[in-house]
């Protein structure tokens, strides 16, 4: 997969999204910069995966940036990360404060390291990226047991939000999260359908769909579903939720990609 991610010719107003399971996604551009987020690409022997080899080899992830949204295994992955960092020693890391010492404590030099904070844009190389919580960090659950972002990258003027992870919990007010992002304007929105390895109905499709309609991006991209075997969704199921509205849903098939093109 790494080659056909090298090869990839990307014009100017056009990104191309890579989607490698869960949310794991690689952004190319322009400018040739591959930027990578919540790459997992590890397996653990105790758990049941549907695609038991990973979408590519961790020694080829030669990525210009790696973002994480949050310190959980599946978005901060313990494995892969320092593999990356050693064999790319340009390669530049972003996080959550709890990433960055947890991936400090992998050994992953510091000075690569940039830990970022809620609302505060760091610009870079030709994009911007704007962290903002995606769970409230008053919320005290087992889902929120670490700093949550949701990443809104400008890359260009193409504006693509990832979501990382949500919780039930913010369904009662989700515009109180995701307000900020709105206002944005995104012309992308990556969300996440599904919970992992947790009961059904934790995480629905149908909360995806209430968050989509509050960011009104032009195309939604559903993530985080189908990594563990026995915890699967037909995505499908989740673009006919949008048939009365103008949201383009876009299901990026696992290993494959979608070029998102200005309108200019």
């Amino acid at each position: 997969m790494i080659d056909e991610i090298h090869e990839a010719n990307v014009r100017k107003g056009e990104v191309q999204v890579f989607w490698l399971g869960q949310n794991s996604f690689v952004f190319k551009t322009s400018r040739n910069k591959l930027i990578a987020l919540d790459i997992y690409l590890s397996r653990d022997p105790g758990l049941h995966y549907l695609h038991p080899e990973p979408p590519m080899r961790t020694e080829d992830c030669q990525f210009d940036y790696v973002f994480c949204t949050h310190d959980h295994l599946d978005h901060t992955d313990p494995i892969s990360l320092p593999i990356i960092a050693k064999n790319f020693p340009t390669a530049t890391f972003f996080g959550t404060s709890e990433s960055c010492e947890h991936m400090v404590k992998l050994g992953i030099d510091r000075n690569t390291l940039n830990s970022l904070e809620a609302r505060v844009t760091f610009e870079v190389d030709g994009f911007k990226v704007t962290p903002y919580y995606s769970i409230s960090p008053d919320e005290i659950s087992e889902e929120n047991n670490t700093t949550h972002f949701g990443y809104l990258f400008d890359i260009e003027g193409i504006r693509i939000y990832n979501m990382g992870d949500s919780s039930r919990a913010m369904l009662k007010n989700p515009s109180e999260v995701l307000e900020p992002v709105a206002k944005a304007s995104p012309h992308i929105a990556m969300l996440p359908i599904l919970s992992d390895l947790l009961p059904h109905g934790i995480r629905k499709p149908e909360d995806a769909v209430i968050f989509a309609k509050l960011l009104n991006p032009e195309v939604v991209i559903p993530c985080h579903y189908n990594l563990w075997s026995g915890d699967t969704i037909n995505p499908q199921d989740f673009t006919k939720l949008f048939d009365s509205t103008r949201i383009k849903p876009v299901v990026i098939p696992y290993k494959g990609s979608y070029m998102y093109k200005a309108h200019i």
